[in-house]
């Protein structure tokens, strides 16, 4: 026998109704949303913060890698403000071994540089530095050196160091006794008692010696190594700018340059002169002005730093670098970064 349904069994089995079906979806859409939205805000910002600070650390580093050898250009000891210098390298006028000038530096002119690279060994010219950019070449010692203990005589080709030492066949150096300093190389190397014999004998070595004479005798003076490195933009491993260092000493190869820094999008140089000898900057200029370079005592250096990801901003930045605005070209964010450093080894 069938029982009939009553009204209240009728509507416990009723779904929802079309209108509250719809404004559940339409709640739904609106949390998804917001959820959305709070996501993709918080992926923007973490993307923005992220390269920013990606940015920084790697211009941090760029300044501070320059600074130092900024700062110590020049640097010869005891001997670094006065004395008499004397190189005795073959073709010691050439980039890699003129360290009669302990810094120098090339202007961007359009497509060339003011004054033209430099050519020969330690050129510069081919190292497709990135037109409208600086270059700046900074020399000095490097290294923990030795002292001197005997010296037979100014024309001999030998002298006695203490040990250990990080001095090598081959290596450039300079030895001083705080009023002189001689630049020459190490053609070889003899064990004595208690120490060593560093050599530096001509006809042999590249560049060689042009001359066994230091012209001074160093005993109780310090050998250390010498350093020669060129700081310049060109394309890096990503496809964009990027900051690299040269040693001047070696031959261009797949290890030199070293790509240092990515993101370095441009970099310009002025020097501060010191026109009256009084030790303080009188005018900043750019090297293709520098008329006397032994007259810079500051090097004022402007960073233009690009995000590593594109599409971080929301249009394209137009920034202002080197007295010039300029269109940025994508949605990359910029960052100019300028700082002024003195070279130690010529301040008071």
């Amino acid at each position: 026998m069938k029982i009939p349904m009553t009204p209240t069994q009728v509507n416990s089995q009723a779904g929802f109704s079309l209108v509250e079906l719809m404004v559940a979806i339409t709640i739904g859409f609106i949390v998804i949303g917001a959820v959305g939205y709070l996501y993709i805000g918080s992926r923007g910002a973490f993307r923005t913060a992220d390269n920013m600070s990606r940015m920084q650390e790697t211009a941090r580093y760029a300044m501070d890698t320059l600074t130092r050898d900024i700062r110590m250009a020049g640097y010869r000891g005891c001997a670094s403000g006065s004395g008499t210098f004397n190189n005795t390298l073959t073709n010691s006028s050439l980039n890699a071994y003129n360290f009669g000038q302990p810094l120098a530096g090339y202007d961007a002119q359009g497509a060339g540089w003011a004054p033209a690279l430099p050519t020969g060994t330690g050129g510069l010219d081919t190292l497709n530095i990135l037109p409208g950019t600086d270059a700046v070449v900074l020399r000095s010692t490097a290294g923990m050196g030795a002292y001197v203990t005997q010296q037979p005589g100014n024309t001999s080709a030998d002298l006695k160091v203490t040990t250990p030492n990080d001095l090598a066949i081959g290596d450039i150096a300079m030895v001083t006794d705080c009023t002189n300093a001689t630049v020459f190389q190490i053609t070889n190397f003899n064990s004595t008692g208690g120490g060593q014999n560093v050599v530096h004998n001509t006809g042999t070595g590249m560049p060689g010696n042009a001359t066994q004479d230091l012209g001074h005798n160093f005993v109780n003076g310090e050998i250390s190594k010498m350093q020669s490195k060129t700081y310049f933009i060109r394309t890096g491993a990503s496809g964009r700018p990027a900051l690299w260092v040269y040693d001047n000493f070696l031959a261009t190869s797949a290890s030199n340059p070293v790509e240092l820094v990515d993101g370095v999008q441009n970099m310009q140089i002025q020097y501060g002169v010191d026109t009256n000898s009084d030790g303080a900057v009188d005018s900043y200029t750019t090297a293709g002005a520098v008329t006397n370079w032994d007259r810079v005592v500051a090097v004022r250096i402007s960073l233009l730093m690009a995000s590593p990801d594109n599409n971080i901003v929301t249009s394209q930045q137009t920034y202002n670098y080197d007295n010039a605005a300029v269109p940025a070209g994508d949605r990359r964010m910029y960052q100019v970064l300028t700082t002024t450093i003195g070279v130690r080894n010529r301040l008071p």
